[in-house]
């Protein structure tokens, strides 16, 4: 990389900010709403930060069978942050104490009925470094099985589809699938050492 420029003059963003004190606004069962007040390390500059401090978070990319298409499975529900129906990868949070991959085979059951005979890890990112301390984990579950039904919370309402993987990709590359965070999933997905090979399988 080459250095355009910086302000101030002796920046190192490395450095942390001074702890001066915090308070919590408001927590929910999601997210526990922070107020952080710190002191800038290049002088005296005071400021509160918003914090969301929120649990890991998983995503799974899952697919029945590569000879069927690459027929992938998808979800679909009301999204109450935007007022609309969107269609998603299988995702969600993870429990207390849960690690991502468990939390990942638990997600796909729940949500989708099936259960998966091999599981590879994609990596992981910070879903907005900005305000949530959190990151979101992505996963690659293939020959996924029907297991039984699905096993959902009290508010949830889904719809799971098994989408031919030319339509996904058609899907995601006109808009018809913009939840940030499931795409991602599959920028991990096309950065996976595996990827070449695998796309091949896909048909690509």
């Amino acid at each position: 990389m080459r250095l355009l420029g910086q302000h101030p003059s002796d920046l190192d963003p490395a450095r942390p900010w001074v702890e001066l004190g915090q308070e919590t606004l408001s927590e929910t069962r999601l997210f526990k709403h922070l107020l952080l007040h710190r002191r800038s390390p290049h002088g005296p500059r005071e400021h509160g930060f918003t914090r969301l401090s929120c649990p890991e978070w998983v995503n799974v990319i899952a697919f029945r069978a590569l000879d069927l298409g690459g027929e992938l499975l998808a979800v679909e529900q009301f999204r109450h942050g935007t007022d609309r129906a969107s269609l998603e990868i299988v995702g969600g949070v993870c429990d207390p104490g849960e690690a991502p991959e468990a939390s990942a085979r638990r997600e796909l059951r729940e949500e989708t009925g099936h259960g998966a005979a091999q599981w590879i890890s994609l990596g992981s990112c910070a879903p907005n470094p900005a305000v949530q301390d959190n990151r979101c984990h992505f996963f690659l579950a293939l020959d996924c099985v029907p297991e039984g039904p699905l096993d959902l919370d009290p508010s949830e309402e889904i719809r799971v589809w098994g989408v031919p993987w030319p339509e996904w990709k058609a899907r995601m590359a006109d808009g018809r699938v913009d939840h940030a965070l499931v795409l991602a999933a599959f920028t991990r997905l096309f950065l996976w050492e595996g990827w070449p090979g695998f796309s091949r399988r896909l048909g690509d």
